[in-house]
């Protein structure tokens, strides 16, 4: 289980949530094959708002998601996630505790 993890709110505009979807799945495919140590990813949906959609990408530990983030290409591949987007905001965090 990583130790850190990356989340990110999307408010996706009107009518381009498949887009999204597949734009998210492409990007995140770019991460998993070029960043040392991703582990794994989810886009989950507000089942009152399909709209928003929350992603959780885990970790193995901070190092790992900073080189991810400044990445020469980070931007170039999330760009066409954001097109799609009204709103987005980002956080990291790490495991406090676990059960």
């Amino acid at each position: 289980m990583g130790a850190c993890f990356s989340t990110t709110d999307w408010h996706i505009k009107e009518g381009q949530e498949g887009a999204f979807t597949d734009r998210w799945s492409a990007f995140l495919k770019w991460t998993k094959e070029t960043q040392e140590g991703f582990e794994s990813a989810r886009l989950v949906i507000d089942e009152a708002d399909p709209q928003h959609h929350l992603s959780v990408g885990e970790w193995r530990d901070s190092a790992s998601r900073q080189a991810w983030a400044g990445e020469p290409r980070f931007s170039e591949m999330i760009m066409p996630c954001l097109e799609l987007c009204d709103d987005v905001q980002s956080s990291q965090f790490e495991v406090k505790l676990a059960f």
